[in-house]
């Protein structure tokens, strides 16, 4: 992001990254739900894994030949990662309540946030050290490792079957009318539960304020008056946030329940927003930055628990993928709209809009008794 925006000072066009790195969950998430309910879920994790391994190795071939890194083979495979990610999650989330209970299910999901931003801070510094080293095909090679070694992992990790299977046979031959019919199903089994069928909702709509997230480079610009070192420090402390969010996200759930947790994190979160917009200093900014990163983070944990936890085994998949596509359905929609309208507008304004609207969704959340008393 902060490379288009250098180059082409245009927040739209820096908005169009976004929503081509949501795409695959908007097309995809659905479908891949419903493979997650029919199919065996470790060849599921197995398949995509290795999928990844050979796009980003494909990607290492081309730079070889071709002397550099086209945008549109970026694109490309940014897509190509990104879709393969969107099938692998919800076979991970079918199969996790089985693997570590429902007790300790919120700990384990803020385990693997804590884990994916620890693995994301010192893989980006690691990638730096060897493309300065090596050159950026080294780069590539030891990621399409990284992805193998996954794999691998998987292969020998020993995870529980299925318990119960959904509607038809599983792993059954898939046709338009057969996922048509699932989806229906999933839909069912997540409009049955309250809490579930609210969060679906609530979910989307915090996601229109998702336009924020292109503008970080014209903010840092604008209001911060930095550079890109400035732009990395607010991922640095965005990440660090993250961090504490995915440790403290289970003991807090078990203490204070998953839809206070929620709705607490949305107000603090649209209150730091806020206070971004009004910032000038860095500093500030990039404590507001961690302290919201780490309540979204922590509230999202703490829901997406309860949204496992809450369906039946033969729905899970599905439920995900549903709720997963429907939450990003405007994303791509709101960037490249939040994108526009900032080309004639303060971007701090759209900051402080974008607060405005995190809040009223925390005050819909407070609001509703459903989400208010969740807990697992």
């Amino acid at each position: 992001m902060w490379t288009v925006w250098s180059e082409t000072q245009s927040t739209f066009q820096t908005a169009i990254i976004q929503a081509i790195w949501q795409l695959p969950d908007v097309l995809f998430a659905p479908l891949a739900g419903v493979l997650a309910d029919r199919w065996n879920r470790k060849a599921i994790m197995l398949t995509t894994n290795l999928g990844a391994a050979a796009v980003v190795g494909a990607v290492a071939l081309i730079v070889v030949v071709v002397g550099h890194l086209p945008p549109i083979v970026a694109f490309v495979a940014i897509f190509k990662l990104n879709g393969l990610t969107t099938f692998m999650q919800p076979a991970r989330a079918s199969v996790m309540p089985s693997v570590v209970g429902r007790d300790l299910l919120t700990t384990a999901q803020g385990l693997f946030a804590t884990a994916r931003e620890t693995a994301s801070l010192v893989g980006s510094a690691a990638a730096g050290l060897l493309i300065a080293a090596a050159g950026s095909v080294w780069a590539l090679v030891v990621d399409a490792a990284t992805f193998l070694f996954v794999a691998l992992c998987i292969a020998l990790a020993r995870l529980p079957g299925r318990a119960g299977a959904s509607k038809g046979k599983a792993g059954s031959g898939l046709s338009v009318k057969v996922v048509a019919r699932d989806l229906r199903d999933g839909w069912r089994a997540a409009s049955r539960h309250r809490v579930v069928h609210a969060l679906l909702w609530l979910g989307v709509l915090l996601n229109v304020a998702s336009f924020i997230g292109p503008l970080w480079p014209a903010l840092v610009q604008d209001r911060l008056g930095g550079g890109a070192g400035a732009y990395g420090l607010l991922l640095a402390a965005s990440a660090a946030g993250a961090m504490l969010g995915g440790l403290v996200a289970g003991p807090l759930e078990r203490r204070f329940g998953a839809g206070r947790i929620l709705a607490s994190s949305w107000s603090l979160a649209g209150m730091c927003t806020l206070g971004i917009a009004a910032s000038t200093w860095l500093p500030v900014t990039m404590i507001l930055e961690f302290i919201e990163t780490g309540t979204i983070t922590a509230g999202m944990i703490a829901t997406g628990a309860i949204l496992i936890a809450a369906v039946p085994e033969a729905y899970r998949g599905r439920v995900f993928g549903i709720v997963r596509g429907m939450g990003v359905a405007l994303i791509p929609i709101s960037a490249l709209a939040g994108g526009w309208i900032a080309e004639f507008t303060e971007v701090w304004i759209m900051f402080a809009a974008a607060g405005g609207f995190i809040l009223t969704v925390a005050i819909l959340a407070w609001a509703n008794p459903h989400v208010r008393g969740a807990r697992i």
